[in-house]
């Protein structure tokens, strides 16, 4: 029987962390898009999470369908947990994410939010992970199951020990006003889409920020190829990044971090050179002018939320 951990909230249980509290964290997906073949390519893909932590990207976010192929579900969690393992830094300063609601089997995909899956998964990702999660969160919800049951099962991991607290992934603000009753008030953290993107979500912001529960954008830059290309296609954010001489990317970041005082982007790295290119948004202050200004641009095309 794993250790079992008190529910808290998220100031609680999570205030262990780096002072001040993390402006930006990591999205580790992209390190699972092939497999590695020997422990030369996993050391290289531990080293880009270690540039993240030892720059201050103390939230890490994976999931455990993250992963090359069906039958290597859980590839991303190994990774996380090898480099929080070999990390130089001290353990408690982390704060590690899973996602558990999606299945994989070949080429098809679907959500499976029961209370038997959602339990069976969150023993397998602290398997994988070689510890017991900060957090297990629902990663996508299948509405044709009960909500209910799926919130109840996240609590039920986490008083039996299988993670220390329980979040949310891709919810409305209803569905998170509903497991916010359900689970007592004891989600800490919310992660949806938000970004130049999509900024629709203001909802799920003002609802977070008025319970002390974390917000964590996804796909912060906009996804895919877009992120590469975010001054061009938003020149508004362009026209901010030389004013403060850097790039369209880090003001974004930066435009992330000053929605709220608990919102952490989590951009995804898969070179360090990402990851010191990006923690320069540590540095960068917006005026709330500029701040209002890159909350106006009209979102763009392409977002993947709701479903």
């Amino acid at each position: 029987m794993p250790p079992r951990f008190e529910p808290c909230c998220y100031l609680t249980l999570v205030l262990r962390m780096r002072d001040p509290w993390p402006r930006i964290g990591v999205g580790a997906m992209p390190l699972s898009r092939t497999p590695y073949q020997s422990s030369e390519e996993l050391a290289a893909r531990t080293a880009v999470l270690h540039a993240a932590f030892d720059a201050g990207f103390t939230v890490v976010d994976t999931a455990d369908v993250y992963a090359p192929s069906a039958d290597t579900v859980g590839h991303n969690e190994r990774i996380v947990g090898e480099a929080v393992r070999a990390w130089s830094g001290p353990r408690e300063s982390l704060f590690v994410l899973t996602k558990n609601g999606l299945r994989r089997e070949g080429d098809h995909w679907w959500r499976d939010n029961s209370r038997d899956w959602m339990l069976q998964a969150a023993e397998r990702s602290a398997e994988s992970l070689g510890f017991i999660p900060d957090c297990a969160a629902v990663h996508r919800l299948n509405r044709e199951q009960s909500w209910d049951e799926c919130v109840s099962a996240l609590c039920e991991a986490r008083d039996s020990g299988l993670t220390k607290s329980i979040g949310l992934s891709n919810v409305t603000a209803g569905e998170l006003q509903r497991a916010w009753e359900i689970s007592g008030g004891s989600i800490v953290l919310v992660e949806n889409e938000h970004s130049p993107r999509r900024r629709d979500d203001q909802s799920v912001i003002d609802f977070c920020g008025e319970h002390g529960i974390a917000y964590l954008p996804w796909s912060p830059l906009g996804g895919g190829a877009d992120a590469a290309h975010l001054g061009e296609i938003y020149p508004q954010f362009a026209l901010v990044a030389a004013a403060h001489d850097t790039t369209a990317q880090v003001i974004a970041l930066a435009w992330l971090s000053a929605l709220g005082e608990r919102v952490i982007p989590i951009p995804g790295f898969s070179r360090i050179d990402s990851v010191w290119a990006s923690a320069a948004a540590h540095d960068v202050r917006l005026s709330p002018q500029e701040v209002a200004t890159l909350t106006a641009v009209a979102p763009g095309a392409g977002s993947v939320f709701p479903d």
